[in-house]
């Protein structure tokens, strides 16, 4: 193939920070980051949040203490990472609406 793979210029991609903020071991701050990040997807669709506020709502929910610990927690099961993923879900819709 004619793959052409260049470093990322992360002035013009601030967003991708964010891969900086994910420990490199399995944990369920990953759960908490995708989570946030599908619900602030439905809610742009929705269009309850603007484009603009996206990165930054997704940074400080992220960036709250209570979501801060799981990055020192690994799973156990899969019902910790839907009772989380359930969790983060009505976290945003209470701050973001």
């Amino acid at each position: 193939n004619y793959l052409n793979l260049k470093n990322i210029n992360i002035l013009k991609f601030s967003f991708l920070k964010i891969l900086r903020i994910i420990p490199n071991k399995n944990t369920l701050f990953e759960t908490v980051v995708v989570s946030a990040n599908d619900e602030l997807v439905s809610l742009f669709l929705k269009k309850k949040i603007d484009y603009s506020q996206f990165q930054q709502k997704l940074l400080s929910i992220i960036n709250l203490k209570e979501f801060q610990a799981y990055k020192k927690k690994k799973p156990i099961n899969i019902k910790e990472i839907s009772r989380l993923n359930n969790y983060v879900r009505l976290k945003i819709r209470e701050l973001c609406i």
